[in-house]
């Protein structure tokens, strides 16, 4: 068996930029043994108990852990940023396999999320939901002013962004003979 401190760094690095930069580490994961994943998984529970890292909560959603949820819930009731509890949502929500709770948690917090770029990652949260009231309020953006909302919004749900690429085109070309005038 490998050595579950040094997993457990491997697992989940410092909370830097230059660390978590396109960060993925589902094959450390994936290739633990049974016992390996008790013991990851019971670390990184503790660990839960003691920081609000969602990069914890990400791992012990991948793993799947039924025994994590007490712990997450601990982190939602916790957390007041409403971004934030949608993201300790539907962690709870995928390792529950749907959860009506969290579900309506989401859709509740989604009301209170404005700041643009907190509202860009919330989608791709929201849509792992694979709710329809959900879908349907992400929806709303996909014609939004902003380029970057729009976007992520259409991206989050599976919707083809080419109108809102050449949308964006547009707008660009005519700013810039408008400089010329």
């Amino acid at each position: 068996m490998r050595d579950i401190n040094k997993l457990l760094k491997q697992i989940i690095p410092p909370a830097d930029y230059q660390q978590l930069n396109e960060f993925s580490n589902e094959n450390i994961i994936s290739s633990l043994s049974p016992e390996e994943k008790i013991e990851v998984e019971q670390s990184l529970i503790k660990m839960l108990e003691k920081n609000d890292d969602d990069l914890i909560g990400e791992k012990l959603k991948i793993q799947k852990s039924k025994n994590s949820l007490k712990a997450l819930r601990k982190r939602l009731e916790l957390t007041k940023s409403p971004s934030s509890r949608i993201i300790w949502a539907s962690y709870i929500n995928e390792i529950n396999g749907g959860d009506e709770e969290m579900k309506n948690i989401a859709l509740k917090e989604f009301e209170h999320v404005t700041e643009k770029y907190r509202l860009i990652s919330t989608f791709h949260y929201l849509s792992r939901f694979q709710d329809s009231k959900i879908n349907e309020m992400i929806k709303t953006f996909i014609n939004h002013n902003d380029y970057l909302i729009a976007y992520n919004a259409r991206t989050s749900i599976g919707i083809d962004t080419k109108e809102i690429i050449e949308r964006e085109r547009a707008e660009k070309n005519s700013k810039w003979w408008q400089l010329w005038k």
